[in-house]
């Protein structure tokens, strides 16, 4: 026997939770010992409700509620989500970036120059099926300037998110080991694949760094050519089509046009047409 009335209630308890005795009462103990009684039977009773056999819980549920829980904003569970869930998630991965809900229903998202259409498939995996893969294909020839489409299943937890790009999407060589010719991106969840898309495809302008201590003025034609040029070149070599694929390739060689245009720009004494000055720029490169 033990001294301490605690200690007997909960042992009467444990019995209680066996079916071997009733449940026991707290009515004969003192105030404090009935408070330190009920908070241990709590315990127990939490105890008994966990299984050892149940899956590891979520990232997100472990932080929900938490000051944490803002660090995972989108990747909040979403079961069968919609297109304004997908509108909602890319909306919050870079200010800069525009996402739209397009009448087809695809999300149209949007950075400079980079334009990518998001795809909401029905299913727990993001799995380019023959049907899914014309759906791709028709968005991409519908808009030449579409260099990038998502297919984001709406079943998944975290909507799982595959890129793809056009050329991955059409008519396919396979190795002799049986490998198709083109490497997919990784699935990612909508913002990650959002994020790693954005860092890989989006045009930044270079950076300039100027030497303070050089005497000579500067030549703002040779800044503004040398600009062209890298700008052009790098535009050229991505994976445009149509018009635009054209009209990058047209400009290769012709970076002096913008040079002049920029040294213009900032000697005249008036107002300069810039609608006149690029058709007579385009029509140059021609």
């Amino acid at each position: 026997m033990t001294d301490d009335p605690v200690e007997a209630v909960v042992l009467a308890f444990l019995d209680h939770l066996e079916g071997l005795a009733p449940r026991p009462t707290l009515d004969h103990l003192e105030p404090d010992d009935r408070a330190r009684a009920q908070e241990l039977l709590d315990g127990l009773v939490a105890a008994r409700g966990i299984d050892p056999r149940a899956s590891r819980p979520s990232v997100e549920s472990l932080l929900m509620g938490t000051p944490l829980s803002g660090l995972l904003p989108a990747l909040n569970p979403v079961g069968n989500a919609d297109v304004t869930t997908v509108a909602r998630v890319l909306a919050g991965v870079d200010p800069r970036a525009r996402a739209e809900i397009r009448p087809d229903g695809t999300v149209a998202y949007s950075y400079l120059d980079l334009h990518a259409r998001f795809l909401l498939v029905p299913t727990e995996n993001p799995v380019v099926s023959e049907q899914v893969r014309s759906q791709v294909r028709a968005l991409f020839e519908a808009d030449p300037d579409t260099s990038r489409v998502g297919v984001v299943a709406a079943g998944s937890h975290d909507l799982v998110t595959q890129l793809l790009a056009p050329d991955e999407v059409g008519h396919s060589i396979t190795t002799p080991r049986g490998e198709p010719h083109t490497r997919w991106e990784p699935t990612l969840p909508l913002a990650l694949a959002a994020r790693r898309m954005l860092e890989q495809s989006a045009p930044e302008w270079p950076s300039f760094d100027f030497d303070q201590a050089h005497s000579e003025p500067l030549d703002l034609t040779a800044v503004a050519a040398e600009a062209a040029r890298r700008v052009i070149e790098r535009e050229a070599g991505r994976f445009y089509r149509g018009d635009k694929r054209r009209a990058y390739k047209g400009l290769v060689g012709h970076e002096q046009l913008f040079a002049e245009l920029v040294a213009r720009v900032s000697t005249h004494g008036g107002d300069l047409d810039l609608m006149m000055e690029t058709t007579r720029i385009i029509q140059a490169a021609a």
